[in-house]
């Protein structure tokens, strides 16, 4: 999923995850326990959130 510019993010092994985006003024952790779907759940954790504040 793209950002915004500036925008920046950090991902730990085992399922903890959280970005900024300066320009949307938006901080978002998320924090689980599984090194097997950190991708997918982190990206929809992000869609998620992305969604809720612009539609």
């Amino acid at each position: 999923m793209d950002g915004s510019v500036g925008e920046y993010y950090w991902a730990g092994y085992a399922g903890t995850y959280f970005w900024v985006d300066p320009a949307e003024e938006l901080i978002a952790v998320y924090m689980m326990q599984s090194v097997t779907h950190l991708l997918w759940y982190s990206t929809m954790f992000k869609t998620l959130v992305v969604q809720s504040i612009t539609d």
